[in-house]
């Protein structure tokens, strides 16, 4: 549900103020590989890693410069995932010890649910039976009940088990399952719980100077085939505005005064495609000079569906908004996606009014 303040004439002003729900997701790792005959540098390679794909797409629908962004060396694949450089490490084939850090990082962002959320620079740790992800992680907000975090090579993730694949100098992993700690959970503000599944990952490795691992000389070959499974859990019902106030021009004892209703978003990631319906109703507007009633106010609603998203329909122009009136609806079947509604408001001004400031709350609520 979102407040909007309506002014006609001077009165006073009132901050909009709402909350939603947000799940972040994102993970990494490495696995051991199979013996060889001593430790050696990682010369390069990356780490090519999605986070989590259930939040991708939440934070893909909102209004950050961009969403979703990636700097410092990491870039993103055709697929939506990230690709972090190897900035340094090394691999002991012969105890399977393996260290990489990786270079970048990605930025989340989406002001219009208070929060930019930076992970950086992935390192790889496995030792024995320590087989972690550790990253830097950065949580800004501007409110919405979240609380800033600011950790530095968290362990974040543990990395299931999973044999290399060793040709000469060059060692890959190739979809490897990562499960968040608690530490993990408690960097990323409770955002997941520990033991979470994040998305897999795959990286490829080039040592340094050779270190003849897998014994090149005898290549051999064959085939190998694996079984993919994804689970993709609901998203969330949101609505959000551009704005708290609107100012209402033109009044006129007598006459009407006008404005138009600051935008508001429905974001419908549930995928249920369960329909929705927007309905606004707004209070008498009140002053020191008296009040002009809420059947006074009119308006005429538009909607508009991003790309992709379903089909949205405008609720019909009425007067008298002190019942409630469909702004914008997407009925069950093609409600899925985010979807953008605005009026133009029309408030007339009874010939008995007062010279004065008026306000009145127009409460919009989405079911």
């Amino acid at each position: 549900m979102t407040k909007t303040r309506l002014r006609a004439g001077t009165g006073r002003h009132r901050a909009l103020r709402w909350g939603s729900a947000l799940v972040l997701g994102t993970a990494a790792a490495f696995a051991t590989a199979a013996p060889a005959a001593a430790a050696t540098d990682v010369d390069s390679g990356y780490l090519d890693w999605g986070f989590k794909a259930s939040f991708r797409a939440y934070v893909s629908t909102g209004n950050g410069t961009p969403p979703i962004g990636a700097g410092n060396g990491a870039t993103i694949n055709g697929n939506g995932t990230f690709r972090f450089p190897v900035t340094g490490g090394s691999h002991d084939a012969a105890t399977g010890a393996t260290s990489v850090n990786y270079g970048g990082t990605v930025t989340f962002s989406y002001p219009a649910h208070f929060f930019s959320i930076t992970m950086a620079n992935p390192t790889v740790q496995l030792d024995g039976a320590t087989r972690v992800l550790k990253a830097d992680v950065d949580l800004t907000t501007t409110g919405g009940g979240f609380e800033p975090v600011h950790v530095v090579q968290a362990v974040v993730a543990t990395i299931g088990a999973g044999d290399p694949v060793v040709d000469g100098t060059s060692v890959t992993w190739t979809n490897l399952s990562a499960t968040m700690t608690e530490t993990g959970a408690s960097a990323f503000a409770g955002f997941y719980t520990a033991g979470s599944a994040l998305d897999p990952l795959s990286s490829s490795l080039t040592l340094a100077g050779g270190g003849d691992p897998g014994n090149p000389g005898n290549p051999g070959g064959g085939t190998a085939s694996q079984e993919l499974a994804v689970e993709v859990p609901g998203g969330p019902l949101t609505l959000s505005s551009a704005g708290g106030t609107v100012a209402l021009t033109g009044a006129s004892i007598g006459g009407t005064a006008t404005g138009a209703l600051n935008p508001s978003t429905v974001s419908d990631l549930r995928g249920t495609n369960a329909g929705w319906n927007l309905v606004g109703q707004v209070e008498d507007f009140t002053g020191d000079a008296g009040t002009i009633g809420a059947d006074q106010l009119g308006w005429a609603p538009t909607a508009t569906a991003a790309p992709g998203a379903g089909t949205v329909a405008a609720g019909g122009a009425a007067t008298g908004l002190n019942t409630g009136r469909t702004l914008c609806r997407s009925d069950p079947g093609a409600s899925s996606g985010v979807f953008t509604c605005g009026a133009g408001l029309t408030l007339n001004i009874p010939a008995t009014t007062k010279p004065g400031g008026y306000t009145a709350t127009l409460t919009l609520t989405l079911s």
